[in-house]
């Protein structure tokens, strides 16, 4: 028998599988929920590294505070299942979403203390949203669905990350300090009134209600025991790794190549037009869905591969190294598309909040790693082309672990 949740997710109308509806949740309601998060996301993006080196002036203590944020992060995200069976997950996601608009007010202040408080708050906000908006999403769309669904979020989500890296900035030089943050801010109380006036419910099946959640150690082996899980885990860490540093990176080295505001400006339309890509996803779902993920995933990595180590070699010639990174761009928004999939077509319904709650340690430790990494990296070389190869390196790698996806898949 299908619960009354999960036939929300039947078809309306347009692709078959998927729910076309605003007030109903389905593909369009996660797609613009995700929009609305983005661009609170996008909007900071930018701000937030310049602003840190701004302050710190150094590049390689820039990648040290962000290592210090997502280790505590990580050590946070573990007790999710445990909030979500304590208060319930709308106000788990609510408690995300009002992080967001705290982190803004944060990272508003300009100061070193507001700093750390803001980049801490969003980083806790993106866990606490993105573990309980995927719940919904499994709830809601069919396993089956999801090659469609997931390009669609995307495409949709494509104007808040196209524009918000670049509009932060540019309200901040154009208006003054911290109307880049308020633009964050008021996205967020946005999505915060469209998700209650949605109402949206949990699958009464798989909602952890009835007995507490494995310890996260528990959670953890049970995770690992897994091999298609470990797997999917392995590809979406290799595709946020290098969105990690492309958030990060370019702008720091268009600064030190451009100077202060030229960097700043450029560097936020590098960001906004890696990002823009992400109109590109309903071709590939289309690709994916006639001729499965398995050979885009690994074509996407060697891509990416190839030109984050080209980018090194274009070390000084700016505008060399922006195309570069925008063709590595173009790859990881291919892998942004299909990277999730394995995970969400083998993951157990009654596991589903402990195993997305492991799941999602990949967006933690793909900030957190590379940017110990990048740390010392800077210390050793004191500039950013070994980042680069070593962003290569690491994604030549995951793709070579790819090729073991089912051929079926």
């Amino acid at each position: 028998m299908v619960s009354a949740p999960l036939k929300s997710a039947r078809t309306t109308k347009g692709s078959p599988g998927l729910n076309w509806s605003l007030t109903t949740p389905g593909a369009v309601v996660f797609a613009v929920m995700f929009t609305l998060e983005s661009l609170a996301r996008a909007t900071l993006a930018t701000i937030t590294p310049l602003q840190a080196y701004e302050l710190l002036g150094d590049k390689g203590t820039v990648n040290l505070l962000y290592t210090g944020v997502y280790a505590t992060t990580l050590c946070v995200s573990f007790a999710i299942p445990d909030l979500i069976r304590r208060f319930r997950r709308r106000w788990v996601y609510s408690l995300g979403v009002v992080m967001t608009i705290v982190a803004a007010m944060l990272l508003a202040a300009g100061n070193l203390s507001g700093q750390i408080g803001g980049m801490l708050a969003v980083a806790l906000a993106g866990s606490l949203t993105s573990v309980t908006l995927q719940l919904y999403m499994m709830d809601h769309i069919q396993r089956r669905d999801f090659v469609l669904a997931e390009p669609l979020r995307l495409v949709f989500s494509a104007a808040a990350w196209g524009a918000g890296p670049f509009l932060g900035v540019w309200l901040n030089q154009r208006f003054g300090a911290g109307t880049g943050q308020a633009l964050s801010a008021t996205a967020a109380a946005l999505l915060l009134g469209y998700f209650w006036y949605l109402r949206m419910t949990e699958n009464p099946a798989v909602a952890a209600a009835t007995r507490p959640p494995p310890r996260p150690l528990a959670s953890i082996r049970r995770f690992l025991a897994q091999p298609r899980l470990r797997l999917g885990w392995f590809i979406a860490f290799g595709r946020s790794s290098w969105w990690s540093m492309f958030f990060v990176m370019p702008p720091l080295y268009l600064t030190d190549a451009l100077g202060a505001d030229r960097g700043h400006f450029w560097g936020g339309v590098l960001v906004s037009a890696g990002n823009i890509l992400l109109l590109t996803t309903p071709f590939i779902g289309r690709v994916a869905s006639r001729h499965g993920i398995r050979r885009p995933i690994m074509a996407a990595y060697a891509g990416l591969s190839a030109f984050s180590i080209l980018a090194a070699t274009v070390l000084h010639w700016p505008l060399a190294v922006g195309l570069c990174l925008l063709g590595g761009a173009f790859c990881c928004v291919i892998l942004d598309a299909l990277g999730n999939i394995p995970f969400i077509r083998a993951v157990r319904p009654l596991e589903r909040p402990q195993m997305a709650t492991v799941f999602r340690s990949y967006a933690d430790l793909s900030s957190l790693m590379p940017a110990a990494v990048f740390s010392l990296l800077l210390l050793i070389f004191d500039n950013i082309g070994p980042v680069f190869i070593a962003s290569g390196l690491f994604a030549l790698g995951v793709g070579w672990v790819a090729r073991h996806l089912p051929r079926s898949m």
